[in-house]
């Protein structure tokens, strides 16, 4: 029963962590583990990483009208 109980708990994590990567959520540490590797600079804070994003989002040429 403990099997199966642990095979259920790691599909639901599984399950857990692809919302969260398709959902963005997970952006945060996904930059960190990547800022990491490159240790020539400090990582951003989450609040700057977040004002980072919207700028990112928001600045680029919007092709609409």
């Amino acid at each position: 029963m403990s099997a199966l109980w642990a095979q259920f708990r790691d599909v639901l994590d599984s399950l857990w962590r692809g919302l969260r990567q398709w959902s963005g959520d997970s952006a945060y540490e996904t930059y960190l583990a990547c800022a990491n590797r490159e240790r020539g600079r400090e990582p951003m804070s989450p609040a700057e990483f977040y004002v980072e994003q919207l700028n990112r989002k928001y600045t680029r040429p919007n092709r609409c009208c």
